[in-house]
């Protein structure tokens, strides 16, 4: 009989555990979903806060600063994007200075977004243009229109944009209408890169491709692509150049000899 009665004897036991289990797990439910509003709270609250003179820094694989990022303000919203503004500067190893009002940097990704002017000091060159994106790990740079670039004082390059900064290996890229523009005449192509050299910190060579239209008084030439070196004041025409001399005109743009 007693063993016949023992499984009997255990079952209050069993429904006595599963109903507390039961409400125990209810109860840990409700705590999580109590915890959760509180959490979203706490992240919301973040976006309020501000903070004076923020500072973002990267580096390279040596463990030396590669870039400094600096605004007056920040704030930072839930998803960890960090908005700064007021004389927001971006430093380069190189002593590039990108300067502009207002950026958002994405934690994810380390990237750079605004909207506003932005302002490049480059070598012996000065650019502005509008709106940005930058991944400054990887060492590029694009203003997105209205290009606009001063070399030595006295020659312009423009552009519709974008304009590419892989700072990394000292070249520009310049898309959509460039044109170059000083007093001795008109370069203009679809794309322009302007390669400088590291150690003498000048521009040594501009590419222009697509369309290659060089402008000299009266003076014209067509290529496919022209290449100016710098140092030997030469310009190269390849892809079927075509040249139109008038007589008595005085020497033109860059001031460089033709080969091809």
């Amino acid at each position: 009989m007693k063993s016949k009665n023992f499984p009997l004897l255990l079952l209050p036991i069993i429904i006595v555990a599963a109903v507390s289990f039961y409400y125990w797990k209810i109860k840990n439910e409700k705590t999580v979903h109590a915890l959760n509003p509180r959490r979203e709270e706490l992240i919301q609250s973040s976006h309020d806060q501000k903070f004076d003179k923020f500072s973002l820094s990267g580096f390279d694989y040596t463990g030396k600063s590669s870039w400094t990022l600096e605004g007056d303000t920040a704030k930072i919203d839930p998803g960890q994007s960090v908005y700064l503004n007021q004389n927001v500067t971006l430093r380069l190893r190189d002593n590039t200075l990108i300067r502009t009002d207002h950026v958002q940097w994405s934690q994810d990704g380390g990237t750079l977004r605004t909207d506003s002017r932005v302002e490049v000091d480059h070598q012996n060159a000065k650019v502005v243009g509008r709106g940005a994106f930058g991944k400054p790990n990887e060492g590029f740079i694009q203003l997105n229109r209205d290009i606009h670039m001063t070399i030595n004082n006295n020659t312009n390059l423009v552009c519709q944009g974008p304009l590419k900064i892989f700072y990394n290996l000292n070249t520009m890229s310049f898309y959509r209408k460039v044109k170059v523009v000083d007093a001795k005449g008109i370069l203009s192509a679809n794309r322009m890169d302007v390669n400088f050299d590291a150690d003498k910190k000048k521009i040594k060579e501009i590419v222009a491709i697509g369309s290659v239209v060089i402008e000299r008084g009266a003076d014209m030439t067509r290529s496919n692509r022209a290449i100016y070196t710098v140092d030997t004041g030469s310009i190269r025409l390849e892809g079927n150049p075509e040249v139109t001399l008038h007589k008595g005109t005085t020497e033109g743009i860059l001031d460089g000899t033709f080969r091809n």
